[in-house]
């Protein structure tokens, strides 16, 4: 038989003992994530969900120790399962390096590998791989295939600091260190490929699901919240910070009358630092027309569909941020147009599709012009937009991307 292949007998029996290998031995997939704010748990979950159903694949989720708690919290709500080959492993808090990005890429890369080294992991995922290229240059060496989600990839070069990205970037790639890399920026794809001089990105869809609520239930919300029916209703919405342009909306409104203030509401929805939700305090108290309700909190199903449902606009007016949204996303599940950034991802996003209004954030002039003036949206493209961003083309995706590798 191997004389009729045309190898010999050495060939053969390694080619028997790698398709053994990999037919038999069950794959172990680690799930590396030390970010437990904005939509990070989100990607978390949908993954366990899909491997729940894949029995074959062992996951160990290595985060940090808190995510269990909030999947707990979901779980009866969203009839969630975590299957019996999913293993949960606690970061400590002391081992997650906060503030020197350089520090933190460096010793996170190496705890990675040290945990999957640890598990016996056959295969590892950066869920958050943009703190990681020097990490991945300078680290210790991976003995696996390492494969990563990029919220913020590199993008054509506008200055230094572009040009100096797309050098350690390219480094990070030649090394060999990173397998795959799956961009939430579309658009970046081409760009990574050339870098990697070959195919090694994927674009990568950014998951969002919409969970049934009740007329009774947006009734009750409104009322337990104090949001009024008769004022349009901008909504804020995920990790509340400087990013978030809360500041230039409140520049913005400066520029309206108190009739029109009047006839607003802004609803801030998401988790807050205490000393930042005093600065925007700070800055309400010169806008006392305006109507402002606070859900400073960690959010969940079906406090978030809520918040969606009651919103007439959708504020996406992030600064400095040239990624993608999920905003973008939910708020087109919904039909609700948006107001967001004209830069980089979001702002092209909202201009394909036809989602609402993008402008510069910080002009005051143009932005109070948008919040009085209508919004156009097209409905048959935002649900080209939602189709393409759903949690089975996520979890596809990755998991075509990553078994391709075994």
């Amino acid at each position: 038989m191997c004389l009729f292949l045309g190898g010999s007998a050495k060939q053969f029996a390694d080619l028997f003992i790698y398709l053994a290998y990999f037919c038999f031995v069950k794959q172990r997939l680690l799930l590396f994530d030390t970010i437990l704010d904005g939509h990070h748990p989100e990607y978390l979950i949908h993954l366990i969900g899909y491997y729940s159903s894949r029995p074959e694949v062992d996951v160990i989720v290595a985060t940090g120790a808190s995510f269990q708690a909030t999947f707990a919290k979901r779980q009866a709500a969203e009839q969630l399962v975590w299957g019996g080959n999913i293993q949960f492993y606690p970061i400590q808090e002391q081992l997650i390096v906060k503030g020197n990005i350089f520090l933190r890429s460096l010793r996170e890369w190496n705890l990675m590998l040290s945990i999957a080294k640890e598990t016996d992991a056959s295969q590892a995922m950066l869920m958050y791989m943009d703190y990681f290229p020097l990490g991945a240059i300078l680290g210790k060496k991976a003995e696996i295939p390492v494969a990563g989600i990029s919220f913020r990839p590199p993008h054509q070069i506008q200055g230094a600091f572009d040009f100096i990205k797309h050098k350690i970037w390219q480094s990070m790639l030649a090394s060999g260190q990173i397998s795959t890399v799956f961009s939430l920026v579309h658009a970046a794809v081409p760009l990574i490929n050339t870098l990697a001089n070959g195919n090694r990105a994927l674009a990568l869809a950014d998951p969002v699901i919409q969970l049934p609520v009740s007329a009774t239930q947006i009734a009750d919300f409104r009322l337990r919240h104090g949001i009024p029916s008769d004022k349009k209703v901008y909504l804020n919405f995920g990790q509340l910070d400087q990013r978030k342009g809360i500041e230039a909306f409140l520049t913005a409104c400066k520029q309206l009358s108190g009739s029109d203030l009047r006839a607003m509401c802004l609803l801030l929805a998401g988790p807050i630092e205490s000393n930042y939700a005093a600065k925007i305090d700070q800055l309400l108290e010169k806008l006392p027309d305006l109507h402002v309700v606070k859900l400073y909190d960690y959010l969940h199903y079906p406090t978030v569909e809520l918040c969606f449902e009651v919103a007439d606009v959708v504020l996406v007016t992030y600064q400095g941020h040239l990624g993608m949204s999920s905003v973008l996303i939910r708020a087109a599940l919904v039909g609700k147009p948006v107001i967001g950034t004209c830069h980089g991802t979001i702002g092209a996003t909202i201009e394909a599709y036809e989602l609402g209004k993008s402008l510069e954030p910080f002009n005051a002039v143009d932005f109070a012009q948008a919040l009085q003036g209508a919004l156009h949206t097209n409905a048959i493209k935002q649900a080209e937009l939602v189709r393409q961003n759903s949690v089975e083309a996520f979890t596809l995706t990755i998991a075509q991307g990553i078994e391709s590798l075994y």
